[in-house]
């Protein structure tokens, strides 16, 4: 076997030894008390684990998952935010979008997600509900090809989408093929029962999912009729005032929790403005 051959078939047991399996919660944990769910880790059966190459998280920032002290005291600050407004009557099914493109609401839906997995009390799922221009399997670097298009156009189930980083109590449901007939898709009603049974299947659980921006297509607006709660990313000193003001018009109407700062160089402001 020559070297080059010998390098690739390295490679490759190198990629299969990071792909496990995990399972999916099979029952709800049990609770403490009222709106109290247990600390315990879940049980898991079926989900892939395929944990992210350190590179991919250094290109992308996520820096939750580089354990980048203070990025998770600043996600830490948003997690304690949005919990203390949804924890009274656990609206769990958040959304995240921004005005334009490439102002980080893909990166702060991530952040955030593992923010939140990390409290021993809650477990996340996280949807890429960008079906146009899908990026979270891109910045994990996930090696899928199906997910949420998939399941609501040709019935696949979840249990062969689903995806964990290797961080407990956190599963990720990619996008799947683009489409561009995203906005039919996600206002269906197949879309609306996945997501009641998503928000409902386990008392402990946040869904968080990364929609498209509110200002280009109207993707974002059929799905947030179906949400608890809207965050608005904003780019500091790039996204245009006028802008954020259709955007918030846009969703006078929605549950908007607050707008999310991104890409500030001021260390001292946190990422959430209520």
């Amino acid at each position: 076997m020559s070297k080059i051959a010998k390098a690739v078939e390295r490679a490759k047991r190198s990629r299969e030894a990071r792909i496990g399996t995990a399972q999916e919660p099979r029952i709800p944990l049990p609770s403490t008390g009222p709106g109290l769910p247990s600390q315990q880790t879940p049980v898991y059966s079926q989900t892939r684990v395929i944990v992210p190459e350190h590179h991919y998280l250094e290109a992308h920032r996520i820096l939750t998952l580089l354990d980048d002290s203070l990025a998770i005291d600043t996600y830490n600050v948003l997690c304690t935010r949005i919990l203390a407004k949804t924890g009274a009557n656990f609206s769990n099914a958040i959304m995240i979008t921004s005005c334009g493109q490439g102002e980080g609401k893909t990166l702060t839906a991530i952040n955030l997600a593992v923010s939140i997995a990390r409290r021993v009390q809650n477990t996340v799922l996280l949807v890429d509900a960008d079906l146009r221009n899908p990026k979270i399997h891109h910045y994990l670097g996930l090696p899928v090809t199906k997910g949420l298009a998939e399941h609501l156009s040709e019935d696949v189930p979840l249990a062969e989408l689903l995806v964990s980083p290797g961080v407990p109590r956190m599963v990720v449901l990619p996008a799947g093929k683009r489409s561009h007939g995203a906005t039919e898709i996600l206002g269906s009603p197949k879309m609306e029962q996945l997501i009641h049974e998503l928000k409902s299947r386990y008392p402990d659980r946040f869904v968080i999912f990364d929609s498209p921006p509110l200002l280009s297509v109207s993707d974002s607006l059929a799905l947030s009729s179906h949400m608890d709660g809207l965050l608005l990313v904003v780019e500091a000193g790039q996204t245009p005032r006028e802008d954020v003001r259709k955007a918030i018009e846009l969703c006078k109407d929605k549950p908007l929790l607050g707008l999310i700062m991104n890409k500030s160089r001021d260390s001292r402001r946190t990422y959430y403005y209520p």
